[in-house]
């Protein structure tokens, strides 16, 4: 039941395709040809037999005098087979039959033969189309994901969700939705058929069915947490090579080669590990399943040599007896080795569906109409956090009745110690969440009634770690918004950008060596500034700018000054000493709150951070 249950929930996970059903038709076609064949065959090698028989026997008796002839003469056996075979004395090889019966069993495995490649055409083909729409579900499930969660898992992980999870399901469609019915429809057929032709030879193949039944239970039953534990495995080294190759120079730097290095040989021999038992238990099927296979051929050679001497079959039925026989073992070895390739492509599919069935983001921005670029706008907004508080999904409070005001065209800084809220607050604003209790109010509205979509259109964001698309420095300053180039030269990167081998066409990633971290969040900001936004959050924007660069994104913000509403989270005395209203914070709560000169004077928690001087 267990099977039932989950090939259905596949097929409806996968939907409905055509090709897939017609497939399955030329599969049934080509089964149930291949079953007319050995009969067939049989009409043949009995003609040819009986003919050349026929030659050994004096021309002009009739078959019943050859027959009690050769029984006087001591030749009891031949006389059986003559006598089984319908040979007419003298009368040689009837070719017009022999040509005849050739034709149509040339027929019937031309059939086969077309039918099996219309049928693996159309397979892959609805393969590959399934792969492609399950990947894209995949990708469009990871737009439709709560920040809190992609921040929280590897991405590794979610590579490998996409590539190898993915991929892997490929190997279970078509076997499962064609070549498995096939291959049960075949042993039903073939089934019949030796019943058919000979019930006492059908009796000795059918010995293979339990042996074969118990070794793919035992196989599935043993193989599954091996299996199980081989893709999470895969995963964790695939996750674990990501995190390598992106940390590569602060591995480098702190020596940490032979903790990763440790880490990855734990992995890869847990990998091992399970591949091996996995591929001990399913690799054993075919060994086992050919040595009963080969017993059956051989007592039935046997037994079926000593029926035709006794003149029971003919060696036209013989032959079909064993080519049936063949016909039943081959589908049941391949079923039973195709079932540990189901079943590790059924974990995959576990895998698959438990991503694309998390919980998604209320409302998501992908759900939503696309809104255009705001473009120029007249008077930037006002924004205001009212009672804002905010819990992790344990209960943790992060934020607590957070009461401020962004005023339009002004800039308001954020600091406070790491864990203080933040970013936290930040992300609210951008609607990565939503509050537990209070509200946020752009001009007024409340941003819960708005779209996702329409409030991060409003915004241009730049985080700590600057991070470039792989593109070109150019495509990576005007990404999101159409730009006719105003805003590289108000960011002043019109020199960078020169400065690189190929100017504003030279590729670079997050990844990229050729710019320092500087340089990359000088791009970032420019990014951000290109967007001609109505609000500007920088989270550290500046954190890895030298003073030079530091000065060239503080005279490209100076350029929005007055026209944008700016949230700069940082912790350089510098930068907040440009802000018109500082907000301290502390425990989730605002402790704090004015102007630099202001919050020198009172002497509180901020003058006894920055009190010393600038840094």
């Amino acid at each position: 039941m267990r099977i039932v249950r989950a090939l259905r929930e596949f097929r409806r996970f996968l939907g409905s395709d055509r090709r897939l059903s017609f497939a399955l038709v030329l599969s049934v076609v080509a089964a149930l040809s291949t079953v007319t064949v050995p009969v067939l065959l049989a009409r043949l090698t009995n003609i040819i037999f009986s003919g050349a028989v026929s030659t050994r026997l004096p021309a002009g008796d009739t078959r019943e005098q050859a027959v009690e002839q050769l029984r006087r003469s001591g030749q009891g056996d031949l006389a059986n087979v003559v006598e089984t075979t319908g040979a007419v004395p003298g009368a040689g090889i009837d070719w017009d039959r022999l040509w005849a019966a050739a034709a149509v069993a040339l027929i019937a495995i031309a059939l086969v033969t077309i039918t099996r490649i219309g049928s693996g055409l159309l397979v892959n083909s609805a393969v590959q189309d399934a792969i492609r729409t399950i990947r894209e579900r995949v990708e469009r499930k990871i737009h439709r994901l709560p920040v809190s969660r992609l921040e929280g898992g590897r991405r590794g992980e979610v590579l490998n969700a996409m590539t190898v999870d993915v991929d892997n399901m490929s190997t279970v469609i078509g076997p499962l939705f064609v070549q498995l019915p096939v291959l049960v429809l075949t042993v039903v057929a073939v089934a019949v058929a030796l019943i058919l032709l000979s019930p006492f030879f059908a009796l000795i193949a059918f010995a293979t069915i339990p042996v074969t039944a118990a070794l793919a239970f035992t196989v599935v039953r043993f193989a599954r947490p091996h299996m199980q534990a081989q893709w999470r495995t895969t995963s964790s080294i695939s996750a674990h090579i990501e995190d390598v190759y992106g940390a590569h120079d602060m591995i480098a730097a702190y020596a940490g080669h032979p903790q990763t290095s440790r880490e990855f040989d734990a992995l890869n021999r847990r990998l091992e590990r399970a591949a091996r038992s996995g591929q001990a238990w399913s690799g054993s099927i075919t060994p086992v399943l050919t040595f009963c296979n080969a017993l059956v051929f051989v007592i039935i050679a046997v037994l079926g040599a000593l029926k035709m001497l006794d003149g029971a079959v003919t060696l036209g039925t013989l032959q079909a007896v064993v080519m049936y026989t063949q016909q039943l073992s081959a589908p049941m070895t391949e079923l039973s080795s195709t079932l540990p390739t189901l079943q590790s492509g059924f974990i995959s599919f576990g895998r698959v569906r438990t991503f694309l069935g998390a919980d998604e983001e209320s409302e998501p921005a992908v759900d939503d109409e696309p809104v255009a670029a705001p473009g120029r706008h007249t008077l930037p907004p006002t924004v205001a956090f009212e009672r804002v508080h905010y819990s992790y999904a344990d209960g943790s409070p992060v934020l607590r009745g957070i009461d401020l005001t962004l005023p339009a065209g002004r800039t308001t800084a954020l600091v406070g110690a790491t864990g203080s809220g933040k970013t936290t607050l930040t992300g609210l604003l951008q609607r990565f969440a939503d509050p537990t209790a209070g509200r946020i109010l752009i001009d007024g509205e409340d941003i819960a009634g708005m779209s996702r979509s329409k409030v991060r259109s409003m915004m241009a964001v730049v985080t700590q770690d600057p991070w470039l698309f792989s593109a070109t420095a150019g495509e990576n300053v005007d990404y999101g918004r159409p730009t006719d180039g105003r805003a590289v030269d108000e960011a002043m990167v019109d020199s960078l950008l020169a400065g690189l081998p190929s100017g504003p066409e030279t590729p670079v990633s997050g990844d990229s060596t050729l710019l320092s971290a500087g340089e990359k969040q000088l791009i970032t900001v420019a990014r951000a500034l290109a967007a001609d936004p109505d609000i500007l959050i920088l989270d550290e924007a500046t954190s890895a700018a030298d003073p030079r660069t530091e000065l060239i994104i503080g005279r490209g913000l100076e350029a929005l000054r007055n026209r944008t509403t700016t949230l700069i989270v940082t912790h350089r005395y510098s930068t907040l000493a440009t802000a018109d209203t500082i907000a301290v914070l502390a425990d989730g709560r605002i402790i704090e709150h004015g102007s630099a000169s202001e919050l020198l004077a009172a002497g509180g928690e901020f003058a006894r951070i920055y009190g010393r001087g600038p840094t």
